[in-house]
């Protein structure tokens, strides 16, 4: 312990107003060895300052001095060092006032006869004070250890309590503890676990038996942890979690608990599991396809919809492919796909999978990154939507519009042409009568009008692909007129060739002009033998056909009802997708320049589109192709008879006609053929030149000649102000493309004739007789029922 306490010199104040007798103690102290500073004051007030301005580690006193006493010097140092030893140094002191002294706080005290014992005293008061200030330390420190411990527990999140396990009774508990159970911290000291908890727990244990068995874990040395409900005494019910542990005691088996209100948690939980049942039940209902992947392509889940879309039984058969790559029918799409996956952390995109059938099905896959459990456990959730009828109607549809714009362009330059071609032939027609035979310009006629009725017939095409042309339909036996038309083509079609024909039995009628249908089977017919250069099958088939409203979804262009369907299939090289997707286009063709025009499967589009139904094809390449039409099925219970064309020769008349025509060409060659028939023509370009000219001549007109559409009035506005004037006045209408098929359908259903244009110079002055003729047997009819006794007066009223 010295050699401790040499390590420092120790501080001392000497207090002696006898110099002498200080030098003695000085010298005692010195020769002991003991390492110190000694400072001598003698003075009261000196003694005071050297106290409160230096550090002074023992105080050595003389008991009398002038002025003051040791005693005097012990309150001083009380005042201002407590924790300084204070040693008396006196010449005689009674034992009576030695132990006042010492009472009063004197270390130690020396007779100076005996200073010999100074450094022991010296010594053992310095070990007194260490003593002394090492026991503050530990009372300091125990007392800031308790308040340390008492703010941690104050301030912890969770509540706290002591309970002595014996008494079954809380002891302490903080202030989180009182706001949890809801009581004031007295009365809670005065229960236990018993009083605030219900019969039972939530899972159908008895609270009492769930306690007791956590206690006995934690005073075996657990640290139980487990849920527990607590029961306030305003009837509340608090999910918490415990934790308990053994506290230290001698004689007193206490537990701590820290209880945790998880209220919130249970609420988040709860949420949690109705949030997953949701999305269960949103996942396993969904009309789409859902599954779940890892990145290298194992298929750990997949829903209802996602196995149905690809024809398995169960998810779980769907699962035991495996892998998603299995899916796909290039499985280098998929490469492709999650190598964008890897970059963005999502997938958008389009692929061809395989159905357990083998069939092959669009889809449309949208995935997203998520995570199972772990981190590093991440996995892929895929929405998948067969989009296969989609992209099939959305090709359909942009297919129709596209034919549509080409059908406008088309039907437009085949109106202007129409008027035109039709004047070329009128004006050949004439140059061939009033040449002769065998002259050269009676040739060069000839061929002026071969090169006309090609234009016309390029003319009628484009119409009817434009599905401008004008149509007389009526009720025809489909059957009758595909036999009919096959018969025809047999020696067009080649003895390399075999037709086979499958007609089914009782077929409806179809409403249709049976001159359109024959031109779209022979196309159809020849368009596979063009095909099928070295030969091959030809098979025509026949059938009724029902489209329901789910069908027609299938199908943009059907309408719910009866079809009758007319099938050619042939046995050719077949088409690619390319050509497949502009098969139906005007003057695309895939025959060699100058073989083919292009303008035959338009037509047939056409011809098929403007009486109601529609096309599909089939083909592929090879393997040949097979092109279906469906007409709608007619009402009608038994067919329209067919007209004759009239074979006797035309003749002309001395009538006064009304010629209005806004093509000058074309009003020229008309005027010129009916003038040549002895005809008075009264000829107008527009609609109101032509009520003008009805209005000088109307006494005189016979019949009117009307172009259908016309520049200001049209043709039928026309008619219905002359009929206002003439109800009994013949007309005939001329036309070739009508954007405005209602009026076309008007004159049809009033039974008013019609020219088609481009006409001939025979066509005209037949259909003009024709209409006059009829005009005058009607009305002989009329004077016929009036009887032999009427008045001419009356029977021109009656007319």
């Amino acid at each position: 312990m010295s050699d401790s306490m040499n390590e420092k010199s120790w501080r001392l104040l000497l207090a002696d107003d006898n110099a002498n007798d200080a030098e003695l103690c000085v010298r005692a102290l010195k020769q002991s060895g003991i390492p110190v500073q000694i400072e001598v004051v003698s003075a009261r007030e000196d003694f005071a300052r050297k106290l409160e301005t230096q550090a002074v580690d023992i105080v050595i006193s003389d008991y009398r001095m002038s002025g003051w006493t040791g005693m005097d010097a012990l309150e001083i140092v009380k005042k201002t060092c407590p924790d300084v030893p204070l040693i008396l140094v006196t010449g005689t002191l009674g034992d009576e006032l030695a132990v006042e002294c010492i009472k009063n706080g004197v270390t130690d005290y020396v007779l100076k006869h005996q200073l010999g014992r100074l450094p022991l005293a010296l010594r053992r008061a310095r070990l007194e004070a260490m003593l002394r200030k090492a026991e503050k330390r530990a009372v300091d420190a125990l007392r800031e250890s308790e308040e340390h411990y008492r703010i941690l527990v104050e301030s912890a999140p969770e509540a706290i309590l002591v309970c002595d396990v014996d008494q079954h009774q809380f002891i302490d508990c903080n202030e989180k503890a009182v706001h949890l159970y809801g009581v004031h911290r007295e009365n809670l000291l005065l229960h236990g676990p018993a009083d605030f908890a219900p019969a039972r727990q939530a899972d159908g244990r008895l609270s009492s038996e769930v306690a007791h068995d956590a206690i006995e874990q934690a005073l075996a040395g657990g640290t139980p942890s487990f849920e527990y409900t607590i029961l306030r005494p305003d009837g509340r019910e608090i999910p918490c979690e415990i934790h308990l542990v053994v506290l230290p005691s001698t004689g007193q088996r206490l537990v701590r608990a820290s209880v945790i209100d998880i209220t919130e948690r249970k609420q988040a939980e709860r949420a949690l599991r109705e949030s997953e049942a949701r999305y269960r039940g949103l996942v396993n209902n969904a009309t789409y396809g859902v599954y779940w992947e890892k990145p290298d392509g194992t298929l750990i889940y997949a829903n209802p919809a996602l196995v149905q879309m690809l024809g398995y039984e169960t998810a779980e058969e769907l699962i035991s492919t495996r892998n998603t790559q299995a899916l796909y029918c290039d499985p280098s799409k998929r490469a492709v796909l999650f190598e964008d996956y890897a970059n963005r952390r999502s997938i958008d995109g389009f692929a061809e999978w395989k159905r357990r059938d083998g069939r092959v099905i669009t889809v449309r896959i949208q995935g997203r990154r998520a995570t199972a459990s772990g981190e590093n456990d991440e996995w892929i959730e895929v929405m998948v939507e067969d989009v296969t009828e989609r992209i099939a109607l959305e090709t359909q549809l942009l297919q129709a519009q596209k034919f549509e714009a080409i059908g406008q362009l088309a039907g437009g330059i085949a109106h202007d042409f129409n008027n035109m071609i039709g004047a070329i032939l009128g004006w050949a027609d004439m140059g061939l009568e009033e040449t002769e035979d065998g002259s050269k310009l009676r040739r060069y006629f000839e061929k002026v009008h071969h090169q006309g009725k090609r234009a016309a017939s390029l003319t009628r095409q484009l119409l009817a692909f434009a599905r401008r042309q004008i149509l007389e339909p009526r009720d025809i036996a489909f059957n009758q007129s595909v036999t009919e038309g096959l018969s025809l083509l047999e020696k067009v079609i080649g003895g390399n060739i075999i037709i086979r024909t499958s007609l089914g039995a009782e077929l409806p009628l179809v409403r249709a002009d049976p001159t359109q249908l024959e031109q779209v089977l022979m196309n159809l017919c020849i368009n596979a033998r063009d095909a099928m250069p070295e030969g091959g099958s030809l098979i025509v088939e026949t059938s009724s056909v029902h489209f329901d409203a789910e069908a027609c979804k299938l199908q943009p262009l059907a309408h719910p009802g009866d079809y009758v369907m007319l099938s050619v299939t042939d046995s050719g090289t077949g088409m690619d997708s390319a050509t497949l997707d502009r098969v139906f286009e005007p003057f695309f063709t895939t025959k060699e320049l100058g073989k083919g025009t292009g303008l035959g499967l338009a037509m047939i589009y056409g011809i098929v589109r403007q009486h109601g139904g529609f096309v599909n094809v089939y083909s592929e390449v090879g393997t040949g192709s097979t092109f279906r039409v469906y007409i709608p099925a007619s009402n009608a219970k038994a067919p329209s008879l067919e007209k004759r064309d009239d074979t006797l020769p035309v003749r002309g008349g001395t009538e006064t006609l009304l010629l209005v025509e806004d093509h000058e060409g074309l009003r020229q060659l008309a005027s010129e053929t009916l003038s040549r028939l002895g005809y008075n023509v009264i000829a107008a370009a527009d609609g109101e030149q032509a009520l003008s000219e009805f209005g000088r001549h109307q006494d005189e007109i016979h019949l009117a000649l009307l172009d259908l559409i016309l520049p200001k009035l049209n043709g039928p506005e026309i008619y219905d102000r002359i009929c206002s004037v003439r109800p009994d006045l013949p007309v005939v209408f001329a036309t070739g493309y009508s954007a405005d098929f209602g009026l076309l359908h008007k004159i049809q259903q009033q039974g008013l004739p019609f020219l088609q244009k481009p006409y001939t110079a025979r066509d005209l002055a037949r259909k003009v007789r024709e209409a006059l003729d009829n005009h005058s047997l009607a009305n002989r009819k009329q004077l016929q029922s009036a009887g032999p006794n009427t008045t001419l007066q009356e029977r021109t009223k009656k007319i």
